[in-house]
């Protein structure tokens, strides 16, 4: 195996989402969701590029997508200023939280899974019980004039690194 990055295309899958917003794999890397302007998330295998299963009920175009570490749910976030958690086996959507004022640009669970992060054009990063069944965020980190386009979240140090966008 050589040194650096990939240089040969593994794989093409067609999505059929019109615009592809984001990719984002599992945490085990197995599989992978991708984000599409037509209002759906969908999960793959990429190995043998099949579609496992889509995701609807946002209601516009979807950002950012993660799984949770489990592999249980799929978090989406997107133009319909809504974080919304759906269980990956039914395609169900479990929570939906409206507590942005502008579009959701990127999302995440924590390790454990029971709080999610949603970060906005709004300039702020929030975060949501996913246990309770509380509509209101735990806690908002509000950046007065940088939009927050997307985070890491460093379980090590308990610590969460923004992006801003001015």
């Amino acid at each position: 195996m050589g040194k650096g990055p990939p240089t040969e295309r593994a794989r093409v899958i067609d999505c059929r989402q019109d615009a592809v917003r984001a990719v984002r794999y599992n945490v085990d890397g197995n599989y992978c969701l991708t984000c599409g302007s037509d209002k759906t998330v969908k999960l793959w295998n990429p190995i043998k590029g099949s579609l496992l299963k889509t995701y609807t009920g946002t209601g516009n175009e979807v950002f950012d997508a993660a799984s949770s570490s489990d592999n249980s749910q799929v978090a989406a976030g997107g133009a319909d200023k809504c974080l919304t958690v759906f269980d990956v086996e039914t395609g169900k959507i479990l929570r939906r939280w409206r507590a942005h004022a502008a579009r959701v640009n990127t999302v995440a669970f924590n390790e454990e899974s029971n709080v999610v992060f949603s970060g906005s054009v709004d300039c702020t990063m929030q975060a949501f019980d996913n246990r309770s069944r509380s509509d209101k965020p735990i806690q908002v980190c509000l950046k007065q004039s940088h939009i927050c386009t997307c985070f890491s979240l460093a379980t090590v140090h308990l610590r969460i690194y923004l992006e801003n966008f001015d």
